[in-house]
């Protein structure tokens, strides 16, 4: 889409009604996102080939490539993309396998107005969430790193490309994000995280961000 930004939301609409579709696209569209529109499933694979979407606006019942069709290809392309889809009654059932297939949420025809601006409104605040996730565990990497490389300038050591960055003696930056990591790092990670905080390397707001999401994987 002509004059897009990274930092956009990518909105990708597909609707075989194109008065529907266009509809679609005044409602959802202003200047923090990019929307693209298809009129059929077929358009809609090859948009996705070409391109990476965080959100995804199908309408379930199309002929030939269908909503589920779109949605499984939309999932293959980004795991992390919301797929909102838009169904009549008597497809309900399938809407809710959609959900199974991991849809983010199904919208009833006919639907209002409102309806769209919620459902919508609520992905784009669940995709800016995660983005800012994905920002603070990089920049928390990236301060890791350099930790790492003075501590093994201070201990003399020539080859620090040798050093294991995710070391047992430094916060394993993974298990902020493995549920499957042993309890017994999560106080070696604290006191890191502790010493990172009191260094001026993390703020305030961001350690007490990952220091909430240890103490909720321990409980």
């Amino acid at each position: 889409m002509p004059g897009e930004t990274s930092q956009q939301i990518k909105i990708l609409i597909v609707d075989d009604d194109r008065d529907i579709a266009d509809i679609l696209v005044d409602i959802v569209s202003n200047k923090e996102r990019a929307v693209d529109v298809c009129y059929d499933g077929v358009d809609a694979v090859k948009s996705i080939r070409n391109s990476v979407y965080d959100l995804f606006i199908v309408d379930l019942i199309m002929p030939g490539v269908d909503g589920l069709d779109v949605l499984k290809y939309a999932k293959k392309s980004n795991p992390d993309a919301l797929v909102i889809i838009i169904t009549g009654y008597a497809s309900l059932e399938t809407a809710v396998t959609a959900i199974k297939e991991g849809a983010y949420d199904y919208i009833r025809k006919p639907w209002k107005l409102e309806e769209i601006k919620i459902v919508v409104e609520n992905a784009v605040d669940k995709i800016k969430l995660h983005r800012e996730n994905s920002e603070l565990l990089k920049r928390l990497q990236d301060a890791y790193r350099e930790l790492v490389v003075l501590k093994a300038k201070k201990n003399g050591e020539d080859k620090i490309e040798k050093i294991n960055f995710f070391s047992s003696k430094m916060p394993n930056l993974h298990y902020l994000y493995n549920h499957s990591s042993p309890s017994s790092s999560y106080v070696d990670e604290l006191q890191a995280l502790s010493s990172l905080r009191d260094s001026g390397t993390l703020t305030a707001s961001e350690f007490k961000a990952f220091k909430s999401h240890l103490l909720k994987m321990i409980t």
